[in-house]
């Protein structure tokens, strides 16, 4: 009788416990859902739900595809003529998945050259759509430069590995009419945008970082320059909707460099950076189309950054950098 008694003991004690595990899991996803319901509400309140509305569904999977690039051209006189460089990285590609609930999201990104070996480049994209605030942040290291130098009619090739740029960017923003107007509508699908709507923005960027490049590229020697700069400005921002379905989304945001901190080193003597006020500007464009259908829609999203900095007359460089998106979802 012990016996039994003792084999009934181990089979409900297992059993017990998955019991309790479950309804405990169940009490912390109940509660988790109930504070984001409440912070759902919360948000509502915030905005006018005549022109943004959240999801009825509480749940989204999306399927992505992205292309990035990185240029890099410069123009100004080496050895008495004028010249300009223009170079381009290699596209990256990545593909992967995110799955949201209530706008807390989980994303899985996979690049398929990386994997191959066949990417020499690095880049980590981090990102944060708002309605009233938000911002990017963009960490890029490109060895695979190549293209043309042009001076005095007479083009010369440049090889991969003879520039190389590290650079750390990011861009924030403030949207003015927050209430009626939404950043995540077109690039996120967290809210839904109802009415067309628009918003004068206010836009902050910072970057860091350096160039390398051989002889005959930028300057007559081997050169490095070492690059700071923090940039304000003010744009605009249009969510146009399309009978109900499609939300097309144009935003451009110029700012000037308001601290500048450029070092030149060319073959091994520090020289002072040029630099020309209304030459050195920084410009983020951006654009969306997402179109709608039942409880799915796919769209595509690009950011396009645009630095310039320096003296046309002497040197002046221009990095751009863009990134798209292709991507399908549904909600449930």
């Amino acid at each position: 009788m012990n016996v039994m008694r003792l084999k009934t003991l181990f089979i409900a004690i297992p059993f017990c416990a998955a019991t309790l595990m479950s309804a405990a899991q169940k009490g912390i996803v109940g509660r988790i859902d109930s504070l984001l319901e409440v912070r759902q509400k919360r948000s509502a309140a915030r905005y006018d739900t005549a022109y943004i509305a959240k999801p009825e569904q509480r749940w989204t999977v999306k399927l992505r595809a992205n292309m990035s690039g990185t240029d890099l051209n410069a123009d100004g006189v080496m050895s008495g003529e004028p010249f300009r460089t223009e170079l381009e990285a290699e596209a990256k590609a990545t593909v992967g998945a995110s799955v949201s609930y209530r706008g807390l999201s989980l994303s899985l990104m996979l690049n398929p050259a990386k994997l191959s070996g066949r990417d020499r480049d690095y880049e980590f994209n981090f990102t944060s759509y708002g309605r009233r605030f938000g911002f990017d942040f963009t960490f890029t290291q490109a060895k695979t430069f190549s293209g043309t130098m042009t001076s005095g009619g007479t083009d010369t090739d440049i090889a991969s590995g003879q520039v190389g740029m590290t650079t750390y960017q990011g861009n924030a923003y403030y949207v003015f009419n927050h209430r009626r107007f939404s950043f995540p509508a077109a690039f996120t699908q967290s809210q839904v945008q109802r009415r067309s709507c628009g918003s004068w923005l206010l836009g902050l960027s910072a970057f860091s970082g350096r160039v390398d490049a051989a002889g005959g590229v930028m300057t007559e020697d081997a050169a490095r320059m070492s690059m700071f700069g923090v940039s304000i400005g003010a744009g605009y921002a249009y969510n146009f909707v399309v009978g109900r379905r499609w939300l097309l989304h144009l935003s451009t945001t110029p700012q000037y460099l308001v601290v500048s901190r450029n070092r030149l080193t060319v073959d091994g003597e520090r020289r002072k950076a040029p630099f020309k006020f209304f030459s050195s500007v920084n410009v983020v464009g951006r654009l969306a189309a997402v179109y709608n259908f039942g409880n799915k829609f796919v769209g595509m999203t690009a950011v396009v950054n645009v630095l310039r900095q320096g003296d046309d007359d002497i040197l002046l460089t221009e990095s751009v950098k863009w990134r798209a998106r292709l991507f399908y979802g549904f909600r449930f």
